[in-house]
């Protein structure tokens, strides 16, 4: 009974690891070069979502249940969300540094093929303007 347990253990292990996840990173930059430094960049179906935070150079690595464990095969929608801060006017509000279109599930142009050719999947984004007061 014992070898049966540490069997079905090594097993249960061996097959967690085979995950078949696939690992993705990539950069953030507005079509002038600049890197966006905030926000999350999303993967996303019907059905399932994987996310990974920009940082202040405009990478991201991709996780689903983990910080960067990847993402099943499959085809995406990408978007980013959060990259906004309060609104410079004096209405207040919030103001979104992207193109709006590059913010929402249901808008977004960006789609990714998992596995691509190579672990990156670099973005390039329009600057949404600075609102006039």
């Amino acid at each position: 009974m014992k070898r049966f347990a540490l069997l079905f253990f090594a097993l249960l292990f061996v097959a967690g690891c085979g995950s078949g996840h696939v690992q993705l990173g990539g950069t953030v930059t507005f079509d002038d070069g600049t890197p966006l430094t905030t926000g999350a960049v999303i993967f996303a179906t019907e059905a399932f979502m994987a996310s990974g935070r920009i940082d202040s150079q405009g990478n991201f690595v991709i996780g689903s249940l983990g910080v960067r464990d990847g993402l099943p095969p499959g085809t995406y929608k990408v978007y980013i969300s959060g990259a906004t801060e309060e609104n410079p006017r004096a209405d207040g509000g919030m103001w979104s540094h992207i193109d709006p279109t590059y913010g929402c599930f249901s808008s977004t142009p960006l789609t990714s093929d998992i596995p691509a050719p190579r672990n990156t999947f670099d973005i390039v984004v329009p600057r949404n303007p600075i609102p006039r007061p």
